[in-house]
C-alpha cells in the first residue's frame, strides 16, 4: 500500500473517532477519540501512516486559535504568569532529577537515560537530545511516546475529577458563539489565515524550540489587537485536533504495542508522578490566586504543547497563559535541561 492511500486511510479513521467520541462524549473527543481509533487501526494493521511533518499545521492552526482569542485585558495579566512559569520550571526540574536517577537504579538504566526518560519535552526533540549522549535512545523513545499518549488519554478524565466548571455552563468560546450569530466573514477569516501561517512558517524556518507554535500565535495576537479582526471558525481547530490525534495515534505501531510489558511499569509510574505534579501545582496556585485551579492543571500537563493548547479550548480556561507556561516549559525542557544533563556527564 503507498503512503498516500496509508494517510488516506489513516485520516478516515481519525475522523471516524473523532465524530464517535463526540457521540460518546468523551473528553476532547476530536483529539481523544481520533487517537484512539488510528492507534487500534495502526496495532491491528500496521499500516497506519501520518507524517510527522504534518505536526506544524497543528502548530500553527493552535497559534492562530489563541492569538485570536487574546484580548487586551489578557495582554494586561500575562505579567501574572511570570511566578507560575518559574514555579512549575522548578517542580518540573527538581522531579526529572529525582525520579531519573531513581528509574535508573530501579530499571537499571544509565542515569543519562533515566534523565531523559523523565523529561517533559516533546518525543521528538528528546530523542534527538538523547541521540547526543550516552543513553539507550529506545527507551527513551518509548517512554516518552507512551508518557505523551498515556497523559492525553488520561489528564481530561483526570480534570473532571477535580473540577466542574465545564459542567455547569457554557465555555467562553460557547458563549461568543451563541452571542456572535453573524456569518463568517471569508476575506477576514483568510487575512487572519495569512498573517498566522507567516508567522508559524517564520517560526518553523529559525528552528528554535516551540517556534512555529510561538511565533503564528504572536502575529495572530498582534494582529486581532492591532484591528480587533477575529475570525476563525471552530471547525478549523477540530480538523488541527484530528491531525494532532492521527499523528500521534500513528506512531503507537505494533512494536511498541509489544514491547508495553518491559515499560508498563515505569510508563504508568511516571504518569501517576506527573499527574500528582500536575495537581500539586494546580493546589499552589489556587492559594497564591496566581491561576484558577483548571488552567494551573492545563497548564503543569506534560504533553505536547500544541495538543495541550487544542484541547484545553473545550474546557474555558486561560488559554493565553495556558499557552505561555506550555510554551515556556518546553523551551526549558529541550533548552535548559540538556545542559544540565551535560554538566552531569562530566561527572559519571
Amino acid at each position: 500500500m503507498s503512503l498516500g492511500i496509508s494517510m488516506l486511510f489513516t485520516f478516515t479513521v481519525a475522523f471516524i473517532g473523532a465524530k464517535a467520541g463526540q457521540k460518546l462524549h468523551l473528553p476532547a473527543p476530536f483529539m481523544i477519540g481520533s487517537m484512539l481509533a488510528v492507534m487500534l487501526f495502526s496495532v491491528l494493521t500496521d499500516t497506519a501512516y501520518f507524517p510527522q511533518q504534518a505536526k506544524v499545521i497543528a502548530q500553527i492552526v493552535a497559534g492562530i486559535f489563541i492569538g485570536q482569542k487574546l484580548t487586551r485585558s489578557d495582554v494586561i495579566h500575562l505579567k501574572h504568569v511570570i511566578k507560575p512559569t518559574l514555579l512549575l520550571l522548578v517542580l518540573l526540574t527538581i522531579n526529572t532529577f529525582i525520579f531519573g536517577i531513581v528509574f535508573s537504579y530501579i530499571f537499571d538504566w544509565n542515569i543519562l537515560t533515566g534523565l531523559l526518560a523523565t523529561t517533559p519535552g516533546g518525543l521528538m526533540d528528546t530523542t534527538l537530545i538523547a541521540a547526543d549522549f550516552d543513553s539507550e535512545i529506545h527507551v527513551v523513545a518509548i517512554m516518552q511516546l507512551v508518557r505523551s499518549i498515556g497523559v492525553l488519554l488520561l489528564f481530561p478524565a483526570w480534570i473532571q475529577l477535580f473540577t466542574s466548571e465545564k459542567s455547569q455552563g457554557p465555555t467562553k468560546e460557547e458563549t461568543v458563539t451563541a452571542t456572535k450569530k453573524q456569518a463568517l466573514n471569508i476575506k477576514q477569516f483568510l487575512t487572519v489565515m495569512l498573517v498566522g501561517i507567516c508567522g508559524g512558517l517564520l517560526g518553523y524556518l529559525l528552528g528554535f524550540p516551540a517556534g512555529t507554535l510561538s511565533l503564528s500565535l504572536l502575529f495572530s495576537s498582534l494582529f486581532k489587537l492591532r484591528t480587533n479582526i477575529s475570525a476563525f471558525p471552530i471547525q478549523i481547530r477540530q480538523f488541527a485536533q484530528i491531525l494532532a490525534g492521527s499523528m500521534v495515534g500513528s506512531s503507537f505501531t505494533r512494536e511498541i504495542a509489544a514491547s508495553l510489558e518491559t515499560f508498563i511499569i515505569p510508563a504508568v509510574l511516571l504518569i501517576i508522578i506527573y499527574l500528582f505534579i500536575s495537581y500539586l501545582y494546580a493546589q499552589i496556585n489556587k492559594r497564591k490566586g496566581w491561576l484558577d485551579f483548571t488552567s494551573a492543571l492545563f497548564a503543569s500537563c506534560p504533553a505536547g504543547a500544541t495538543d495541550i493548547a487544542l484541547i484545553s479550548a473545550d474546557y474555558g480556561v486561560n488559554m493565553n497563559s495556558v499557552a505561555m507556561i506550555q510554551i515556556a516549559r518546553l523551551i526549558h525542557a529541550v533548552g535548559i535541561m540538556p545542559l544540565l544533563y551535560q554538566l552531569v556527564s562530566f561527572f559519571l
